[in-house]
């Protein structure tokens, strides 16, 4: 035993001296690098300049080449993704690809659902997407689109530029805007009858304001596939409006009349962090926000007082829904949970919490039925039953991660799903993929999607406008799903 641990001794220091360095150069003059080390530097960097050259030419193929199949898959009006690979478990999906072997995973759906039913069911309803308008005007990432719920054509953006935007649904023309935050606007909500919005913003408050409209007569809609909005920024790459009215000035040099509100209503400041979404309740007199500061708050829209403080999770929210006829709230985290909120009867009736995600939660809404869809980083879209919590009832695996989804209000309940990927999905609420949008022809988004939001009044029948989505290309696209 001592003759081998001697041996293994002797083994590892002949290792470290194999492994002593060579006396440095001597510097250079002014005691700088020496010549040889500056010249070996430079034939390093050289070789890393090419190397990155190499893996930008590589990636400007593979974009080229997805397109073109992206192009093929819409001609052959839908289906399965030409490029999808075989279905892969969440242990290979982390594993290492190798250099030079480029191999594009599957952005279809592996499905993985736990059904009730043993076996899956194929949907008996399809669906057909087409770009309709482009509303354009915002100068950095939009982080939320929301519907206005009064029965109004019309929706609001929040973005990181600072300002919220109400839009048009047919013109693609901005009515309004809001730009009385001082950081980032993250999220937006309308009040459910009246003409009032809710805005979260990286100013660590939340602000309630008026956003009444008037819409404008109709008029014939261009023959090109998008509409742009007319709203123009002046030379200086600004929006000017006049500081004579504190409340409201309009656009100078464009031709259409744009209202800025510059002032709250009320300011919601509790809390200590970012506020990342906001929702109103269903009978519009509490609204509740999330942040970054580990709470949720619901408020009296009314007084602007907190009435609870929502403690629980561990790490900073993402996001906060309300449904759309109870008095229930659902909170996401990066804590990798989502927490369910019961307010139905005085005081809080009951909190459960969520394990069903390996990583961060962004976004877990309600659906008119008695289910709860939440979305996540772990690349995962998962269905919940609200009278069985504890477990999920379906899971739908994709390629990247998950941002704030929507439901449709109609009988379908379809599932819109933003992507990391810049792709949007549609689901049912068994799991089954229904379709996905057009991205050729410069359709579509160019970077990732953050946000999608269902008309309430979403007829798959009509020709307006009834799904709207944003994304980090500062686009606000509205498109027209058609059910069959």
């Amino acid at each position: 035993m001592a003759s081998k641990k001697a041996e293994k001794k002797g083994k590892e220091s002949k290792k470290l001296r194999n492994l002593t360095l060579s006396p440095p150069s001597a510097p250079g003059p002014g005691g700088g690098l020496p010549e040889e080390a500056k010249t070996k530097l430079s034939e390093l960097f050289g070789q890393i300049e090419h190397q990155f050259e190499l893996l930008h030419s590589e990636n400007a193929a593979l974009r080229e080449r997805v397109d073109k199949m992206e192009q093929v898959l819409s001609e052959r009006g839908g289906g399965e993704d030409p490029f999808t690979s075989t279905p892969i478990s969440s242990e290979s999906h982390w594993s290492a690809t190798p250099t030079r072997k480029i191999k594009i995973k599957n952005s279809g759906n592996t499905i993985t659902k736990k059904l009730k039913a043993s076996k899956k069911h194929r949907s008996s309803i399809s669906a057909e997407c087409s770009q309709v308008c482009m509303y354009e005007g915002h100068r950095d990432g939009v982080w939320e689109v929301a519907h206005a719920r009064n029965g109004l054509p019309v929706i609001g953006t929040a973005s990181a530029d600072g300002t919220a935007c109400i839009w048009d649904v047919d013109s693609g023309n901005v009515l309004l805007k809001y730009v009385g935050h001082s950081g980032s606007v993250n999220s937006l909500a309308f009040h459910p009858s009246n003409n009032l919005a809710c805005t979260a913003s990286g100013d660590s408050s939340a602000h309630i304001w008026r956003c009444a409209v008037t819409l404008p007569l109709p008029r014939p809609r261009s023959s090109s596939n998008t509409e742009r909005s007319i709203l123009k920024p002046d030379s200086s790459g600004e929006d000017r409006y006049s500081d004579d009215d504190p409340l409201v000035a309009v656009e100078a040099d464009t031709q259409l009349t744009v209202a800025m509100v510059r002032m709250p209503l009320a300011v919601l400041p509790q809390h200590r962090g970012p506020v990342m979404s906001c929702d109103w309740l269903s009978d519009g007199q509490k609204l509740v926000t999330a942040s970054w500061d580990h709470t949720a708050k619901l408020w009296d829209s009314d007084t602007a007082q907190v009435i609870h403080s929502l403690e629980g999770h561990d790490q900073q929210l993402t996001h906060v829904c309300t449904h759309p006829t109870q008095q229930l709230v659902v909170t996401s985290s990066q804590d990798t949970t989502f927490r369910l909120w019961d307010f139905r009867a005085p005081p809080i009736h009951s909190v459960n919490v969520f394990q069903g995600h390996t990583k961060a939660v962004n976004s877990a809404v309600f659906s008119l039925t008695e289910n709860v869809i939440s979305g996540s980083d772990d690349h995962t879209l998962k269905i919940w039953d609200l009278r069985n919590m504890r477990a999920p009832v379906g899971s739908v695996r994709l390629d990247c991660g998950i941002n704030r989804i929507s439901v449709s209000y109609d009988d379908h309940h379809i599932v819109g799903v933003p992507l990391d990927n810049r792709h949007i999905r549609l689901f049912d609420l068994a799991g089954n993929r229904l379709s996905h949008f057009p991205r050729r022809h410069s359709q579509g988004h160019r970077r990732m999607v953050y946000s999608v939001a269902w008309s309430p009044d979403s007829h798959m029948t009509m020709e307006r406008c009834n799904f709207f989505s944003t994304g980090f290309d500062n686009k606000v696209i509205g498109w027209k799903v058609r059910v069959d």
